[in-house]
């Protein structure tokens, strides 16, 4: 079954914060739901729930969960979680 255009832009609205940056360019400022897949790119706070796939890029701030894949960049934050995979690199945190 297929989403309509509609149904993906209220999904969006009701679930994500959009914002620019310095440049003009769009950014994602923030995302209120679950995300089953991986994140290729740094987050600018902190994950409030456990990772189920593997972080591809920096979080400047906690996660607040498990990962249950691999950290292969670094967190600025504290890891209050288990990681069941590898930290490829800092966790600058306790």
């Amino acid at each position: 079954m297929s989403l309509t255009d509609e149904e993906i832009l209220d999904f969006v609205k009701k679930h994500m914060t959009f914002g620019k940056d310095f440049r003009g360019r769009l950014q994602i400022k923030e995302v209120n739901i679950s995300i089953l897949g991986n994140v290729r790119g740094d987050v600018g706070g902190d994950v409030f729930g456990d990772v189920l796939g593997d972080v591809f890029g920096d979080v400047l701030g906690d996660v607040g969960g498990d990962v249950y894949g691999d950290v292969l960049g670094d967190v600025d934050g504290t890891v209050y979680g288990d990681v069941k995979g590898s930290i490829k690199d800092n966790v600058i945190g306790g």
